[in-house]
């Protein structure tokens, strides 16, 4: 590879990875796109470094919310145990699905991001969790410190509202 897409590739990782924090979200959607695109990489190959980027930041930046205890980590075991099936999932299928279908696939993805990301954009205060109920058999509900308020505020697992 030549040096000056090395160097370009890596400075557009580190834009998308910036643009993925400030938004919440993996920066993999981004990374993928660039990797293929404008690096000319195998989308298998981007997938797979689109992975340990996420893997890279979410370990780097968990630190701080669990000291402030702002993470949920019965809920975080609960994700990450689906998120690891479905990786293990991903990993047995990337040999069989067609380079063409994982574009689509991508893609369908992205536009489901960008659409829960656009949708009830309301204030997330107000919102009501409706339907979290179905989730106490689980033990997900916990609480969060707030200096504001000088104590716990109590959260309830499903779509983040106050309990």
């Amino acid at each position: 590879m030549d040096v000056w897409l090395a160097l370009w590739l890596f400075a557009i990782s580190v834009g998308a990875s910036a643009l993925g924090g400030m938004l919440g979200m993996a920066s993999g959607i981004f990374i993928v796109p660039i990797l293929t695109i404008g690096g000319h990489i195998d989308i298998r190959a981007a997938i797979g470094a689109s992975l340990v980027s996420v893997i890279a930041c979410s370990c780097g930046g968990a630190a701080p919310f669990l000291r402030g205890r702002l993470t949920n980590i019965r809920l975080a075991i609960m994700l990450e145990t689906a998120t690891s099936l479905g990786e293990l999932s991903g990993v047995l299928l990337i040999g069989i699905i067609p380079t063409h279908s994982l574009f689509i696939l991508f893609a369908l993805i992205l536009l489901l991001s960008a659409w829960q990301m656009t949708a009830n954009r309301h204030d997330p205060v107000s919102r009501k969790a409706e339907g979290s109920d179905r989730w106490a058999v689980f033990g997900l509900n916990s609480s969060y410190p707030d200096a504001k308020l000088g104590g716990d505020v109590p959260r309830r697992a499903g779509n983040g509202g106050p309990a």
